[in-house]
This record gives C-alpha cells, sequence and structure tokens, in this order.
C-alpha cells in the first residue's frame, strides 16, 4: 500500500480524516513496514517532545513577569475598585505570550526560508527543496563538495521506502535538514537551523545536523550509507 510520509506524519499527529485513519490502520494490521513506519514517526516524535517540552514547563523569567505585570495594571485612582474577572485575566496573560515564543523561535526561522525566493517550498503539503537547494541536491556530491557550493551534502543513503535520502547543510542561510528523492524532487521531511561551533561559525555536514535532523536520518535509514562510487552512480542514474 503507498502510504506517504506527509501521511503517516498526520496519522501520528491525528490530523487524518477518519477514513484516511481508518485506512493506515488496516495497513497497519497488514502490513508489517508500515507498522514500522509509524513506529518510527511515533518514537521521532518522543524524541522531539523530550527535547522541547521542558522549555513549556520553565518558569517565566522575573523580567518578563515584572514587564507583563506593568503592562497589565491598570491607570486607575485609589478610590476604584478593581472587578474581580479584571484580576484574573491579568494573572493568566503571561501564559499566551510565553507558549507562543516558544512556538514562534521555531517558525520565524521556517518562515524564512517557505518565503518566494527562498529554498523551500510547499507543495501538495509537503515541503520541498527550491531553487538553488534543489540544483545542489541533485548535483552535489559529499566527497567532491564545488568550490564555493552554499549546499555542504553530509550522508546520502536509500531509505526504509527505497528512496534515496540526503542530509545537508546550507550554509548561507544555516538551514540543515533531511531531502528524499520522491516523484523526481527533493521533498524535505524535516528542517531545522543548523548546528554552530563555539565561533559561530557552521560544522560540516555531518556534524552540523540537530537532533531532529539526526532522529530523521535513524528512522529512515536502511543498511549502509552510500559510498563516494554509489553516490556518483546514483546521481548519475537520476537519484532513482
Amino acid at each position: 500500500m503507498n502510504i506517504t510520509d506527509h501521511e503517516i506524519q498526520a496519522y501520528v499527529d491525528g490530523e487524518l480524516p477518519p477514513g484516511d485513519m481508518a485506512r493506515i490502520d488496516a495497513a497497519i494490521a497488514s502490513d508489517v513496514m508500515v507498522a514500522a513506519r509509524v513506529e518510527r514517526e511515533k518514537r521521532l516524535r518522543a524524541k522531539l517532545r523530550g527535547a522541547y517540552d521542558p522549555v513549556l514547563s520553565e518558569p517565566v523569567p522575573a523580567r518578563l513577569q515584572a514587564s507583563l505585570a506593568a503592562d497589565a495594571a491598570p491607570d486607575r485612582a485609589d478610590n476604584v475598585v478593581e472587578l474581580q474577572p479584571r484580576r484574573a485575566f491579568a494573572r493568566s496573560r503571561w501564559r499566551t505570550p510565553v507558549i507562543a515564543l516558544a512556538a514562534s523561535v521555531a517558525a520565524l526561522a521556517v518562515s524564512m526560508w517557505l518565503r518566494p525566493a527562498g529554498p523551500v517550498r510547499m507543495q501538495d503539503g509537503q515541503r520541498v527543496a527550491h531553487g538553488a537547494l534543489a540544483r545542489e541536491l541533485d548535483s552535489a556530491l559529499a566527497g567532491a563538495p564545488a568550490p564555493g557550493a552554499a549546499t555542504s551534502i553530509g550522508l546520502t543513503f536509500r531509505d526504509v521506502d527505497g528512496r534515496i535520502c540526503r542530509s545537508f547543510v546550507q550554509g548561507e542561510i544555516a538551514l540543515a535538514g533531511l531531502a528524499c528523492r520522491e516523484n523526481g524532487r527533493w521533498v524535505l521531511p524535516v528542517v531545522s537551523r543548523a548546528v554552530t561551533g563555539a565561533d559561530g561559525g557552521l560544522r560540516q555536514a555531518s556534524s552540523a545536523a540537530p537532533a531532529e535532523v539526526q532522529a530523521a536520518i535513524d528512522a529512515r535509514l536502511q543498511g549502509d550509507v552510500f559510498d563516494a562510487a554509489q553516490e556518483r552512480a546514483a546521481r548519475d542514474a537520476g537519484w532513482r
């Protein structure tokens, strides 16, 4: 049964229509490969929750609390009585900004990558490589990078669905991710900020991938990564 990564991700997140949820439930029961893909996606979600959920449970910094409290304080004379609903609202106002801040850090970076001239576009509900990033994923070799190339290739391998996938770092905008060849384009199941060194510079592609990219590689890797000859042969064959 042909079930895309996008459908698997939406299934694990509970975002598919009931009919599609039932279809994938049936596929899990009858196809061990589909069941394994769903389980890997669940493990990936668990790793990401372990990495990022603590951010939302951290106490609000005193400086932010003071700022929000000052903003919430009404201008009134001493003889004006403040109504209870107003106080309850003021106490809860900090929650929304803090949660939004945690989500917007990643969302801001993604919105920059998705701008019209950016390296990522949305097509059919999937992120796909665009422009120079797509061209470099088509042509670049990990073992023989082109002088001055903006994109550095890390690993090239065939995933559990038989697609060729490549990890990469796009140095100009510090974008790291995993690209998998699907229907003549590079689908990006995961993208994130690249890891920088102590001097603030980007590391090599093999070590600049953040935890979520590494987890995506671990979930999809089947067999060994390509050596230089296999990588070149795959490129010459159009990444099929």
